[in-house]
């Protein structure tokens, strides 16, 4: 199936909120940037081992700390993603409250950032710090909209890292992706089978121009520091025809629960399809846990280059479900 034409803007839209919101119902029954391709160092956090899934702090736990929006508080006052001049010392600052009415404004913005460090994260970690100043959002032609300009600064010598997202100091702690890339060829190998089987199992394919076509999978990364972890991956599938050629890519988040690949499960989906240069589909970019808090969450951002969101899964006791979704800042 081919989604209609839309405008760029409005396409990401729907393609932003639609499967997070069918995903929200498939939640516990059951990923924009290409900042960092593959993030196989090793970290330097050191998250505890306590399994999220099965502690005492549920998604119902934290429910007092999120705003309207669904943004939990404890993440602090705005994330940043790394989407201005080529993403190193500059970003966009998303705030949760915002709405696309409202995505440049920077009121209240300085004081929220309180001493104005913030933390870099790459998907295996924390990479650096840097200082923060905001700027307005940039000028953009009529009927497009823009988030603030987030600009960084850091101490002489020092070098920055490709980093995916970034938060105000002490407020979050990183849960290491380690990317497929970094397996021996056998246990990549291995993994991919895994996933593509899962992929084609899922009971939501509806589709009769892909059905039956083979899944590769793109990116993969599996989460360590836990004691359940999950898997975040990509996968494609495509028909190759030369006057009308089509994608349907598949973003997978598996709770891979012993060795027994078998026993795992898909917790959460969203499918996007149709021709390649018009696909937008979430890009996972950090897992973390807020500081002090034990649900584990994953942060998806989306961006086409006209058009530009986010949002947060949270894992509770109950499985996995929307926490947040970001205004959409972009043109019309």
């Amino acid at each position: 199936m081919t989604y209609p034409r839309l405008s760029r803007r409005s396409r990401l839209r729907d393609t932003l909120r639609a499967p997070f919101r069918r995903a929200g119902v498939i939640a516990g029954a059951v990923g924009l940037l290409a900042a960092v391709a593959c993030d196989s160092r090793p970290s330097s956090s050191n998250p505890d081992s306590a399994s999220a899934a099965g502690g005492t702090g549920t998604a119902d736990s934290v429910a007092t700390t999120v705003s309207s929006s669904g943004w939990d508080a404890g993440a602090g006052p705005f994330v940043v993603l790394p989407t201005v001049d080529g993403g190193l010392m500059a970003g966009s600052l998303l705030r949760p409250d915002a709405s696309e009415l409202t995505v440049g404004d920077t009121v209240g913005v300085g004081a929220a950032s309180a001493d104005g460090r913030l933390e870099l994260f790459a998907r295996s970690g924390k990479v650096g710090m840097a200082r923060l100043t905001v700027e307005g959002a940039p000028r953009v032609d009529d009927g497009c909209t823009a988030w603030p300009v987030a600009r960084l600064a850091v101490d002489a010598g020092v070098t920055v890292a490709p980093w995916t997202a970034a938060f105000t100091v002490g407020r979050v702690t990183a849960i290491p992706l380690d990317s497929i890339e970094g397996l021996a060829s056998r246990d990549s190998a291995r993994l991919a089978t895994d996933l593509t089987r899962l992929a084609s199992g899922l009971a939501d394919d509806t589709s009769s121009t892909f059905r039956g076509l083979p899944f590769v999978v793109m990116r993969a990364w599996r989460a360590r520091g836990l004691d359940t972890a999950f898997i975040v991956a990509t996968l494609a599938r495509r028909v190759n025809q030369e006057d009308d050629p089509k994608e349907e890519r598949l973003v997978v988040v598996v709770d891979a629960i012993g060795d027994n690949a078998k026993a795992w499960t898909v917790a959460w989906h969203e499918r996007a399809a149709g021709h390649e240069e018009e696909l937008v589909v979430a890009e996972p970019l950090l897992a973390f846990r807020n500081v002090g808090a034990r649900d584990v969450r994953l942060l998806f951002g989306r961006d086409d280059g006209v058009a530009l969101g986010a949002a947060v899964l949270s894992r509770g006791k109950s499985g996995w479900r929307v926490l947040w979704e970001s205004a959409v800042a972009g043109c019309n």
